[in-house]
């Protein structure tokens, strides 16, 4: 059994994760977006829906950063930062007691958007505040060090660097900008979303506030926002154990409209403007705010 595919980067595990969605039997305008090294994205309802993919890299999964893993015993998966001492608090995977190793999508999302709150970075992701928890090296790039080597489970030091956090606002960027255009094509704005689901293998899930703060999603109601997990493999479990599930996923692939970003007028334009934090148009963020 294969679920059918919609276009060149949105294929059968989009199809059965909008199935376990559930956008096709709802009036309301939902936003499916599922997170991985292609965002893809849905939106619509019973009466239409639109897709595209967006390359968003491998950081939501934590490659491309220097510490990051996926979401195993001993990742970081949740990060507040003191404003004044600049000191982590760190939620670790694991029983109680373990150690740092790495760094996962969801505990990133956390770092960046601290760091940004506690105006330890600024709007380009470079350091702007000195303190006993950044380092830089020989060549002047800073990082910040959530455990030292003594303080890890390897013994070695688990930090985020300038190059991790501009790959990673390249990858939320393009989150952001293939969310408002495929609003753009169908005429709407964020303020018609009645619904967003997440789905991804990001952690436990994430914190919506956070991602919002950094320019990932859209500032709408944080109650709008629900983290479904895996919604590929759910959508693949209802194929395999109903043949209605399977009639449904092929009548979505055949009714889904496709949009190809990479040949969209403007898209471009739109993923510069949202690569910095939260974007260069502040006033689409009103509630993101850097403490200073």
């Amino acid at each position: 059994i294969i679920a059918p595919n919609i276009g060149s980067y949105v294929g059968g595990d989009i199809t059965a994760g909008t199935l376990a969605a559930g956008l096709w039997d709802k009036d309301e305008m939902s936003l499916f977006i599922d997170l991985g090294t292609n965002g893809e994205l849905v939106f619509g309802n019973r009466d239409f829906m639109m897709s595209c993919a967006c390359s968003a890299g491998p950081a939501f999964e934590g490659g491309d950063i220097s510490c990051g893993m996926r979401a195993t015993d001993g990742t970081v998966e949740a990060v507040t930062i003191d404003k004044d001492t600049m000191e982590p608090t760190l939620s670790i995977v694991g029983e109680a007691g373990q150690k740092c190793v790495g760094i996962c999508g969801s505990g990133i999302i956390d770092i960046i958007s601290e760091l940004f709150r506690t105006g330890i970075i600024n709007a380009k992701g470079l350091f702007a505040r000195e303190g006993s928890r950044v380092k830089r090296d020989e060549h002047g790039m800073g990082r910040y060090v959530l455990a030292t080597a003594e303080e890890s489970e390897t013994g070695r030091e688990v930090s985020i660097n300038e190059v991790d956090i501009d790959n990673f606002i390249r990858a939320k960027g393009a989150i952001y900008s293939g969310i408002d255009t495929l609003l753009q094509s169908v005429d709407m704005t964020v303020d018609m979303i009645d619904h967003v689901y997440v789905a991804g293998g990001i952690g436990s899930g994430i914190n919506m506030k956070n991602a919002v703060r950094i320019g990932m999603f859209p500032d709408i109601d944080l109650d709008l926002f629900t983290y479904i997990g895996n919604s590929s493999l759910a959508g693949a479990y209802a194929m395999v154990m109903s043949d209605m599930a399977n009639d449904k996923v092929e009548e979505l692939a055949q009714t889904m409209t496709y949009i190809e970003l990479s040949t969209t007028p403007g898209y471009m334009d739109e993923f510069m403007a949202a690569c910095f934090i939260p974007h260069t148009d502040r006033n689409l963020f009103p509630n993101s705010i850097q403490e200073v």
